[in-house]
């Protein structure tokens, strides 16, 4: 109805328009008519005059000024005449821009409802799945979480909003299946044999279960810059023993009381982790960024810590038994009341260090001259001047 007024409305302005056209140019068709006779009829005036008889140059003179005036009026009038029209045609194209910009803004209008339009469908598609995922994850089918973690990984990559917390459903999803009993409590004090035949130990490390691999997979390898700032990936207190965490990104985590024993950390992030009280026994962490973590109380017996970054980490009381920091870097780190028992100092570097003290390094590590130090404390090891040149 709208569209049939506004069509009418145009085609009677159309018309309006034609007529004061015509009207126009009728009116100029009558001036110049008069503005022709009314000269020609002076000029026939001014040659029959008898008292000019005789006087042809005053008649001369006159015709030409009154075919002067004419021509000035009739000048005048074009000029007003093509003022005119080009005022229309100025008014004209403002009708027209007006009515183009009316069109872009109706375009656009339409453009952003069908834009959101789109935005509500695929949210309530996102919506749909997301709930569906949820439910599908207290399956019993190992299938079914699987296909349902992914889904959510999915959404995750295809709806940042909604990333952060499916991040925390996946990290509750583990804490819920995997929590850390009083069996599983560690002792600090506990060296690790790798090649004990002790059958409960190896039947104590068993393989973690599928779906809980392919959770903390997932939570590796997730778009870190959506995560919210200030938040923390909640991983504490799960006993998550031979996880695969090869280059998993858990800078900053909670995982304070994980058990990580003989899981494979290597090249991971985890600068500033709390990793307090954690069991990392036997663990793999080659390569591995550790810098600024809090590693207080943690047990590290018999792990693989080459060439892992450390520096400025808090190491108090952590439990460094047996463990290999073949080229680790030390500087900075918090050693206060470490154990480095047994553990293998090769090229490991200490310089920076002012918490470290003789009787953790002398007596009982492996390697301990072999390692970097400051030229005051390696005076107190009784060891010469390291070697600059090389």
């Amino acid at each position: 109805m709208e569209k049939s007024e506004e069509s009418s409305d145009f085609k009677n302005g159309g018309n309006v328009e034609a007529r004061q056209s015509n009207l126009a140019i009728a009116g100029g068709l009558f001036i110049l008519f008069i503005l022709l006779f009314i000269p020609t009829l002076l000029t026939f005036f001014i040659f029959n005059v008898e008292q000019w008889s005789e006087l042809l140059q005053k008649k001369v003179e006159y015709t030409i000024r009154t075919w002067t005036i004419a021509g000035l009026i009739f000048g005048g009038i074009i000029g007003a005449i093509n003022v005119y029209f080009g005022a229309k045609r100025v008014f004209a194209m403002e009708k027209s821009a007006e009515a183009a910009n009316k069109t872009a803004e109706a375009a656009n209008k339409n453009a952003e409802a069908a834009l959101k339009n789109v935005q509500l469908s695929e949210d309530k598609q996102i919506t749909e799945r997301f709930s569906k995922a949820i439910e599908q994850l207290g399956s019993e089918k190992i299938e079914v979480r699987l296909g349902a973690i992914y889904t959510l990984e999915r959404i995750a990559k295809d709806s940042p909003k909604d990333h952060w917390t499916i991040m925390e459903i996946l990290t509750a999803f583990i804490r819920e299946n995997v929590p850390l009993t009083e069996d599983d409590k560690i002792s600090n004090v506990k060296i690790v044999n790798n090649n004990s035949n002790n059958q409960e130990e190896k039947k104590e490390i068993k393989k973690l279960r599928l779906d809980i691999q392919e959770t903390l997979t997932v939570i590796a390898r997730r778009n870190y810059e959506n995560d919210l700032r200030y938040q923390r990936l909640i991983l504490s207190n799960i006993n998550i023993v031979k996880a695969n965490l090869y280059k998993a990104n858990l800078k900053g985590a909670n995982l304070t009381g994980a058990n990580l024993k003989g899981a494979n950390l290597i090249a991971a992030d985890l600068r500033g982790a709390d990793l307090t009280g954690a069991n990392l026994t036997g663990a793999n962490l080659l390569e591995t960024s550790l810098t600024e973590a809090d590693l207080a109380g943690a047990n590290f017996a018999g792990a693989s810590l080459t060439e892992t970054d450390l520096r400025g980490a808090y190491l108090y009381t952590a439990n460094l038994t047996g463990a290999s920091l073949y080229k680790a870097d030390l500087r900075g780190a918090c050693l206060t009341k470490a154990n480095f028992t047994e553990a293998n100092l090769t090229e490991a570097d200490f310089t920076n260090n002012k918490t470290i003290e003789l009787n953790q390094i002398q007596y009982n590590t492996r390697n301990w001259e072999k390692a970097k130090y400051d030229k005051d404390f390696r005076e107190k090891l009784g060891l010469p001047p390291e070697d600059t040149e090389n």
